[in-house]
């Protein structure tokens, strides 16, 4: 009778670690997609020469731009998405619907991209484009909020300083395009555009101040 009780727990264990790994695998392979759309959106100019085609050049220039921003944004949704979900013990379907609401805008982020690459100077693409930003940081910070509830049972355990320092970590590239948001209203769309250098002074103030000794 225990034999059987211990290999029910083997098999409960077993399936819950299986489960996780695929919503990890699962994930991984969507960040992996939406950066190589980006890079594929990046077609060649029907041109020999970049010489005297002035325009060709100015439009790669504003696709590079656009595609590096993005896949530095997305790399930095990536880690934290590693480091929310490398503690992770125990499988949970409430999890998984949170992931999934992260993983969506995400997957809108290289049709932003494409869309204001075309002109840099358009303001209204670029507030798509932040607006795509500020709900894949929202649906970050509800994956941390989910996997960290009830003092973060499924990963062992979490202070009340540590939830606080992931949250914040976790709406940071929100909080910079979303001032990048307020700002186009008010005219000052470079400056806008220039939002998303907040984002590493934010993580840097957020580990200064907030970040546990014990968080590694």
């Amino acid at each position: 009778m225990s034999d059987s009780g211990d290999s029910n727990v083997t098999k409960h264990e077993t399936i819950d670690e299986r489960l996780l790994n695929r919503v990890i695998f699962f994930t991984d392979a969507v960040f992996a997609i939406v950066m190589t759309l980006m890079i594929l959106d990046m077609r060649p100019p029907n041109v020999t020469s970049l010489a005297g085609n002035d325009a060709v050049l100015q439009s790669l220039i504003f696709q590079a731009f656009a595609l590096v921003m993005s896949f530095v944004v997305i790399g930095v949704f990536w880690v934290a998405h590693l480091a929310t979900t490398r503690r992770l013990r125990h499988f949970d379907w409430l999890t998984v619907v949170a992931n999934l609401f992260f993983m969506f805008p995400v997957c809108l982020i290289p049709f932003a991209t494409a869309w204001w690459g075309r002109d840099l100077n358009a303001a209204f693409p670029w507030a798509v484009y932040c607006g795509i930003m500020v709900a894949s940081s929202l649906g970050n910070l509800a994956l941390v909020l989910t996997v960290t509830r009830d003092g973060g049972r499924l990963m062992g355990g979490v202070s009340g300083r540590e939830r606080l320092y992931r949250a914040a970590r976790a709406i940071s590239p929100g909080v910079a395009f979303g001032i990048g948001l307020i700002l186009l209203p008010l005219g000052h769309l470079r400056m806008s555009q220039f939002s998303f250098m907040l984002i590493p002074i934010e993580i840097a103030l957020f580990s200064r101040f907030l970040k546990p000794k014990s968080e590694s």
